[in-house]
């Protein structure tokens, strides 16, 4: 299953993934994929190796950015807000087994870059999401990101 959560940015729920999986996901548009999800999390996965090969095979780009929901690092929400960036006007596809940790991370990101948070709230509760256990960290990013203008504008 596969939700839009942004204009060009879908997260999607991928249990199990294979090659056929890859191939349709191009042939939708996408040109890039996260994959947020750590290799070995369940025996019948494919690796984030497997993963990439499968998805430069078909032209898209790939990058692996695994993350457990309660220990997301500033450099793994640097990593994600860094991949969006460069994909340009690309149709992203983050991955992981229930969809959860892609949203975490995506709504991470974006209140790094200065999306108001309630509005990330609000997006992922219509997407089937709560993220309230993130809300004090999506503050923090804003807080953090308007500091940065601040000084940005001032210097």
């Amino acid at each position: 299953m596969v939700k839009q959560v942004g204009d060009r940015i879908f997260i999607a729920v991928a249990p199990k993934r294979g090659n056929r999986d890859i191939e349709e996901v191009a042939k939708g548009g996408m040109n890039l994929i996260i994959n947020n999800r750590p290799d070995g999390e369940s025996d019948d996965q494919m690796s984030s190796a497997e993963i990439e090969a499968a998805a430069r095979s078909v032209g898209m780009d790939y990058v692996h950015i695994p993350v457990v929901p309660t220990q997301i690092s500033d450099e793994q929400i640097a990593a994600m807000a860094e991949a969006i960036k460069q994909a340009g006007d690309g149709n992203i596809l983050a991955t992981c087994r229930t969809g959860m940790r892609s949203m975490i991370i995506f709504a991470l990101a974006q209140a790094k870059i200065g999306v108001d948070h309630e509005e990330l709230l609000k997006l992922a509760k219509t997407m089937g999401f709560d993220l309230i256990d993130h809300r004090e960290r999506m503050v923090q990013l804003n807080k953090a990101h308007v500091a940065a203008q601040k000084a940005k504008a001032a210097g």
